[in-house]
């Protein structure tokens, strides 16, 4: 372990030094990791960056590339009355959902606070997965007089996220199938290196890409064979930090950082925020994914009332004024490098000096070259164009950075689209 670094990460664990636990493709992404960064996430450790974290991005926005998503929580919820569980604790109507169909949704407590978000696909009539930050406590508390098993089934699989432009031909080439019919949101199970591999036309990037979901124990061996089909691509292995920037580049939330979690886990953050902020479904830009005419389910009666009222606040862009934050120090080939780093912590929004919000995950964006954010403002400072200020942490001193509001995301989306 001599020579190895670590940087504060998704960790749910007091002390996130105590071990070293790779994922499912430890074989492989420990000897590409050039710079002997990691990163805990959750239980385990991945690559911070391979190598260089702007190249590794670019892969992703103009190539292709594969990263390691293993530590998210996966769960199993199986038996007759799954269904009836499920649509109660989702806010979408899960009885439409199809097998080998998937649902992005936020779940809810009664107050409207989303507890948490991820994939919800159903694999049979009765049996479903989730795939989201840690709240394996909350599932099992409300599936209490139901019949179903809810299974942990996290380290049984390793997560690897392939995305890009050339990430159907890259799954073409492995697979020797045609992946044009699969549609966004759609789960395909295939064969790669002779081993079962579920593929989940998704991703958290922004561009057009799969998650592939593989036993554990045929990690290494699919790693190697989507490697070698991605090597005409010019396929890079990407790390953590270029994935958390692509995220917030696309304009997708992370509990914990983005919004504080109302469920008893701790989810995936290593920094809990405090408790306002909470948030609703609808202070998260969310509020499409309630579906008020099905029957009841958990938080419809204060969901019904925020969305009547309009009392919630609204999610926007931020463009930042990356030289009042350094004052011209920092800079790296005419970018500030000390500010490619989501940061992981609310800064106070004011608009003429009143506090109207805050913003949360600011980072540089490589592919916008812009300091770029999310503003979760009042609705009166939450107009397209309107300036506001920022309290930036700067030393332990708080300082005044300018900020405007724009459209999210911050670059079109291809995630969706066949083409």
């Amino acid at each position: 372990m001599d020579g190895i670094k670590f940087t504060t990460g998704l960790s749910t664990v007091a002390d996130s030094r105590v071990a070293f636990r790779g994922t499912p493709f430890v074989e492989r992404t420990a000897p590409l990791n050039q710079n002997a960064l990691w990163m805990r996430w959750d239980r385990n450790m991945v690559v911070d960056s391979y190598s260089d974290m702007v190249e590794e991005l670019a892969a992703i926005r103009t190539r292709v590339a594969m990263g390691d998503m293993s530590p998210l929580s996966k769960y199993v919820i199986a038996g007759p009355d799954a269904e009836k569980l499920m649509d109660r604790l989702i806010p979408r109507d899960i009885t439409k959902l199809q097998v080998g169909q998937i649902y992005y949704a936020p779940w809810c407590d009664e107050n409207g606070h989303v507890v948490g978000d991820g994939l919800v696909f159903r694999m049979d009539e009765t049996t479903f997965r989730v795939s989201a930050d840690p709240g394996f406590g909350w599932w099992k508390q409300h599936a209490e007089g139901f019949d179903v098993r809810v299974t942990d089934i996290s380290d049984s699989y390793g997560l690897l996220t392939l995305q890009g432009p050339r990430s159907r031909e890259v799954l073409q080439a492995a697979t020797q199938s045609a992946f044009e019919e699969l549609p966004f949101s759609r789960l395909a199970i295939v064969t790669i290196a002779g081993r079962q591999v579920e593929v989940l036309r998704q991703g958290f990037t922004g561009e057009h890409g799969y998650e592939l979901w593989i036993k554990a124990d045929d990690g290494v061996a699919v790693w190697d064979a989507i490697e070698e089909a991605g090597k005409p691509y010019g396929i890079l292995p990407a790390g953590a930090w270029a994935l958390d920037l692509a995220r917030l580049e696309a304009g997708l939330l992370i509990v914990g950082y983005d919004y504080t979690s109302a469920g008893p886990d701790h989810g995936g953050a290593g920094i809990q925020a405090a408790g306002k902020y909470r948030a609703s479904p609808f202070d998260l830009g969310l509020g499409r994914l309630i579906d008020f005419r099905k029957g009841d389910f958990i938080g419809k009666a204060a969901l019904q009332r925020i969305s009547n009222t309009g009392e919630h606040r609204q999610l926007v862009g931020l463009d930042i004024d990356w030289a009042q934050a350094l004052d011209g120090k920092g800079l790296e080939n005419d970018a500030p490098g000390n500010l490619r780093r989501v940061q992981w912590y609310p800064l106070k929004a004011l608009r003429g000096g009143k506090e109207v919000g805050h913003a949360s995950s600011v980072a540089w964006s490589p592919s916008t070259s812009k300091m770029i954010g999310f503003g979760h403002l009042r609705r009166e400072a939450a107009e397209i164009g309107t300036e506001l200020t920022l309290k930036w942490n700067k030393d332990g001193v708080a300082v005044d950075v300018s900020a405007r509001v724009v459209a999210l995301p911050f670059l079109s989306l291809k995630r969706a689209a066949n083409g």
